[in-house]
Parts: C-alpha cells; structure tokens; sequence
C-alpha cells in the first residue's frame, strides 16, 4: 500500500507541474537580446554583439569555401588533362586522316592509269577477235574447197 500511496504522489506532482507549465506561456529570446527586452514594451535594447556561434559559423563557412576551391582545382586540372588528351588524339586522328587521304589520291591515279589500259587492251582484244574470226573463215573456205577439189559430185 505504500509504494501505490507513493507513485500517485509522483504522478500528481508531475501533473500539476505540466498543468503549471501549459498555463504559464514560455518566453522566447532572439539571439542578441536578453530574455528580459524580448517581450519589453520598452524601447531600449542592448548592444548587438556577436556570439561565438557566428565566429563557428564563419570558420565553418571558410572551410567550406576551402574545400570548394579544392575541388573546383582539382575538376579543373581533371579538365585540363581531357583536354589535353582529346588534343593529342584528335591530333593524332588528323595525321591519320592525311596519310588515308595520301593513298586514296595515290590509288585513285593508279586506277585512272590502269582503266586507261584496259580500255586500250579492250579496243586492241576487239579487234584480234575479229581479225581471229576472219581467219577461221578463210579456213573453213580453204577446206571446203579442198574438200570438194578432193571428191567431186557423182553424176
């Protein structure tokens, strides 16, 4: 019986200090100013000064800042390096590209040399076809009139 005696005595001590504390409104203080100016009618204030959170929040700030220019060198040096490294392969893709173009040019004139040649071999190989034609002609003439030279008609 007295531990129950007990814990309703807690329980009714800790209810009436949040009834207390719902009751009574709590005061809020802006930084910069005493708690007593907060809600003052009064119009004298005291003097800004600044906390030590505002000399935390600008070294805060500074490395920040620090890091951020680290990283904008080192992205920046990165970029340099593709830079670089794009230059010397498009370099190198031009020399490429002209010692291609070297040979097409080179090839090209040989080609125009050797269609000229068997447009030449084409007109001279027309030309031994018929004369080997005619030949064979002849010959079968020849032989035709030897032939009949050779056995003469029956009457």
């Amino acid at each position: 019986s007295f531990s129950s005696d007990s814990s309703k005595a807690v329980v009714s001590t800790q209810s009436t200090g949040e009834q207390q504390r719902l009751k009574k409104p709590e005061k809020t203080t802006l930084p910069g100013f005493s708690s007593e100016t907060a809600f003052s009618p009064s119009p004298s204030r005291e003097e800004y000064t600044p906390e030590p959170d505002v000399s935390e929040v600008l070294k805060q700030h500074k490395e920040r800042q620090t890091k951020l220019a680290d990283q904008m060198l080192s992205m920046t040096q990165n970029l340099k390096q593709v830079s670089v490294a794009a230059r010397d392969i498009i370099h190198q893709d031009n020399k490429n590209l002209s010692e291609v173009n070297d040979v097409v040019e080179r090839n090209a004139v040989k080609l125009e040399k050797e269609t000229a040649q068997l447009e030449k071999f084409n007109q001279s190989s027309g030309k031994c076809w018929v004369w080997t034609l005619i030949g064979i002609v002849m010959m079968i003439f020849i032989v035709m009139v030897i032939f009949i030279r050779l056995f003469p008609r029956k009457r």
